[in-house]
């Protein structure tokens, strides 16, 4: 009965292993496609806020605003004010976003509906920031071992070769040996 050599188990190992690299890509698109779900449920509570308030100087509303990065953007919670010349400007706010809906004059008709998509955009952002965590961590993981594996790595494959050199070396000089006692 035939058993398989190390080519073959090895062969079969790196199919499982280009497998497990093919549920990488999947498990980080699911991140990417579950964030941008919850960018769009951003969005769509943006509009909901907009709507459900009159365009007055203390309500809210979702914005992204660049951050850290230039080509990354991130929700905020803001409140607009309104200055002198009519004009609205938004200022980010945190915390306790309940206690920050307007509940008087005009905006008490849709204080509710504000409230309780206040509560869904306070869960969103728990959400995204947890996904966003779980990313990072990742990519941070995954680099760090590269980053601190690839030089070992290097290093072993360094000393094998030179292992091998000096096997060969010893069995060269061995046979050199060999055919010296055989001729003698």
């Amino acid at each position: 009965m035939d058993r398989p050599s190390n080519q073959d188990r090895i062969a079969e190992h790196r199919l499982w292993l280009a497998g497990i690299a093919e549920e990488g890509r999947a498990l980080f698109a699911d991140l990417g496609n579950l964030l941008a779900d919850v960018d769009e449920l951003l969005l769509k509570s943006d509009e909901v806020l907009y709507y459900a308030q009159p365009p007055m100087d203390g309500k809210l509303g979702v914005r992204f605003w660049r951050r850290q990065r230039h080509d990354k953007v991130e929700p905020v919670v803001v409140v607009w004010h309104k200055n002198r010349k009519g004009r609205f400007w938004p200022e980010q706010v945190t915390g306790y976003l309940t206690q920050r809906v307007c509940r008087r004059g005009t905006f008490m008709i849709n204080a509710e509906v504000t409230a309780e998509t206040v509560v869904v955009v306070d869960k969103l952002l728990a959400m995204r920031k947890s996904l966003t965590l779980l990313l990072y961590r990742t990519r941070q993981s995954v680099h760090s071992l590269k980053t601190h594996h690839r030089p070992v790595l290097n290093y072993q494959k360094r000393r094998l070769a030179e292992l091998q050199a000096e096997s060969k070396k010893n069995l060269n000089s061995l046979y050199e040996q060999q055919d010296e006692h055989e001729t003698a």
